[in-house]
């Protein structure tokens, strides 16, 4: 969407932004399948954040701008880190690192020359770990997660003979760090597997990831991977005064550390090893997306502290893409589960970034349009890292020798033929056809039974495809269905896995009306909506029965939505039927407390709060959390940087609470 059109429709863009950046945390943390550059991400989400910012209103409790990226794989066991593993903010420009000195010194309220000095750390591309020691001895090791919650990986990183099993001195100690793989140890592993006859791993971050999260502990013994330490989380036997300390202390311990890593008087200094590092990073041995800049001294970065998803006292300065050339030679079109339509470029194989890379997604008929790309015409990438690349522009030079005809959207479904439509509000073409499009009901099925839906463990889309495709599930009923002789029939499938997901499977059957209501995957409702509606109707039969008029009661529903709903309701009567059968969904539980029967607003940024957390104690209460505010707003919580809320809650004469009021009342 252009930045014209970003403008005029604040609400609808931000809401397009936080749908595709959730998308693309998905397929980065948790499929290891990114499918756009760093860069572009990071613009993503740098644009999200300005929209906030200036539409205070628009900023949401599940805003990935709130939150820290990635989330705990459902096969591993789950690991609480004592301390959160928090992301850090990124510059972009020489101008972004200045602003982050001068956002530190505001913050302590220092006018002069910064107090502190800075520890450059060159980022490495690969999987963020903690590694928690108890008096010398590995006990447990964990993916960084959503930063709360990660993945218990102890014996996976057993098998690594890079990080030690015991220290050298009987330290209890928490150790982060990054587990990778050099450059030679990738090319040599690709060999091997395309000797072998095996997929090829698209990068050496991806290589990693994928070796370090096998549920059996044997492959990640044969995969040759490193590990850099660089952080700390609890540590009752050692507390250093600076990062330089820390990473001397690390390596006396005998812990690998990065010998790149260095000392900085100044910022000046920090931005010349950044300028360095550039120059470098093609002739080291691992691959790296930019440079960490941190204040050293550990007092400065205790005063600091840290927002609600990164620290005051860290930035990553990150590298600008690099850029390749190359034809495109045609344009495919897929279908998503809600038939919306997606181009995406097929691209003769250039190498970019370290990768060769043969396709990206061209998103809508709207970003053709203004790249006005065209199928024979050479085009100009950029790959970040270790992802498929992005089109920035057309060469149109190579193109003015010949003729180029644009290219036109197909008319009809490339699935099942029926007439594609243009919905109004709706970026792009979309199958009507929900009933019967098989990419559609393809699509849904792995939807349905996916971690933020039904969250059934262990049946990836993968398995999905294929229990579609061998004509076991052909509807959501189906999956509950499946018998252990047809699962013992599908390609790689032995009795342990068979065992473990018919479990998985059964396990699901109770759930909560929320859950169900999201996994059926109905046009224009996701999770946030899929719960409200669940408050409303209470179960499936009820949901089964709404009108018009029932919808439009619900907070957050139009007319739009209204009508996606319904129709869905008159093409799944049955199949909602036979859900109800097969499913035990929980009653929802009655919260009564001090806050029963008020509503609450949240606006602007809480320091103690989350604005999720923020909502989960006003529920606890017995409260209720609106997303604007009307006359039956009771409070209004405004935080720092309200905006037209706070303007609007004065207006009607609404109980306005700051922060302070906010904790006093909690208490």
């Amino acid at each position: 969407m252009s930045a014209e059109k970003s403008k005029q429709n604040p609400q609808k863009r931000a809401k397009e932004l936080r749908k595709e950046i959730e998308r693309h945390n998905r397929l980065y943390y948790e499929e290891n399948t990114p499918k756009i550059s760093d860069s572009e991400y990071d613009n993503l989400v740098l644009e999200l954040r300005n929209l906030e910012k200036q539409h205070p209103e628009l900023k949401t409790p599940d805003s990935p701008t709130q939150k820290v990226s990635g989330k705990a794989r459902s096969d591993f066991e789950k690991y609480r880190h004592s301390v959160p593993m928090i992301s850090l903010d990124n510059a972009f420009d020489e101008k972004d690192a200045r602003d982050f000195e001068t956002r530190a010194l505001r913050f302590l309220g220092i006018k002069e020359t910064p107090p502190w000095t800075y520890f450059a750390e060159y980022k490495m591309d690969g999987l963020a770990v903690e590694i928690v020691y108890e008096k010398g001895q590995l006990k447990v090791a964990s993916t960084r997660g959503d930063g709360e919650i990660g993945e218990n990986i102890t014996d996976n990183v057993l098998q690594m003979k890079c990080i030690p099993q015991k220290l050298k001195k009987n330290m209890s100690i928490e150790v982060r760090g990054e587990i990778f793989m050099q450059k030679k140890d990738f090319e040599k592993l690709n060999r091997d597997r395309e000797e072998a006859g095996e997929a090829l791993f698209v990068n050496p971050r991806n290589a990693a990831a994928g070796s370090l999260r096998q549920l059996d502990a044997s492959i990640t013994a044969k995969r040759p991977l490193s590990f850099f330490a660089y952080g700390l989380g609890l540590s009752p036997d050692f507390q250093p005064r600076s990062q330089a300390a820390l990473i001397e202390k690390l390596a006396e311990l005998g812990l690998p550390t990065n010998p790149d890593s260095q000392s900085c008087k100044n910022l000046d200094a920090a931005l010349k090893v950044y300028e360095k590092a550039v120059k470098e990073r093609a002739r080291l041995e691992y691959e790296i997306d930019g440079l960490v800049i941190k204040i050293d001294e550990f007092k400065f970065q205790e005063e600091l502290g840290s927002t609600s998803n990164h620290p005051r006292w860290a930035i990553a300065y990150k590298f600008e893409s690099p850029k390749a050339h190359t034809i495109l030679e045609k344009i495919d079109v897929q279908v998503g589960r809600t038939g919306i339509i997606t181009p995406v470029a097929v691209l003769k194989p250039v190498f970019v970034g370290g990768v060769t890379v043969s396709s990206a997604t061209l998103h809508n008929e709207e970003e053709i349009e203004r790249l006005d790309v065209r199928i024979g015409d050479e085009v100009e990438l950029i790959r970040s890292g270790d992802v498929i690349p992005k089109i920035v522009s057309v060469k149109m030079e190579s193109r003015k020798s010949r003729s180029v005809k644009k290219f036109e959207m197909p008319a009809h479904c490339p699935s099942c033929n029926t007439k594609l439509v243009q919905e109004e509000g709706l970026v792009g073409r979309r199958c009507p056809n929900v009933k019967s499009c098989p990419a559609q009901i393809e699509e849904r099925l792995i939807h349905f039974a996916s971690k933020d839906a039904m969250n059934i463990e262990g049946v990836g889309p993968q398995w999905i495809s294929q229990f579609y495709q061998s004509g076991f599930a052909k509807q959501p009923s189906d999956i509950f269905k499946i018998t252990r002789d047809q699962l013992m029939s599908l390609d790689r499938m032995g009795d342990k896995l068979a065992d473990k997901m018919l479990k998985s499977i059964s396990d699901k059957k109770t759930t909560t009306l929320s859950r169900v209501l999201f996994a059926l995957g109905i046009f224009h409702v996701g999770e946030t909506l899929a719960g409200k509606l669940a408050k409303k109707f209470g179960s499936l039969e009820n949901f089964l029965k709404a009108s018009d008029t029932d919808l439009l009661s619900v907070e957050d529903v139009g007319e739009t939505v209204v009508a996606s709903v319904l129709e869905y309701l008159k093409q799944n009567k049955d199949e909602i039927l036979r859900l109800s059968k097969i499913l035990a969904i929980e009653a929802p539980r009655e919260i009564s407390g001090k806050w029963s029967g008020k509503n609450f607003v949240l606006t602007g940024s809480l320091e103690k709060f989350t604005r999720s957390k923020a909502q989960e104690e006003i529920e606890s209460r017995g409260g209720s959390c609106q997303s604007a505010v009307t006359k039956s707003t009771n409070v209004l919580v405004a935080g720092a940087e309200a905006g037209s809320k706070l303007e609007k809650a004065q207006k009607l004469g609404i109980e306005i609470w700051d922060e302070k009021k906010f904790l006093n009342e909690l208490s």
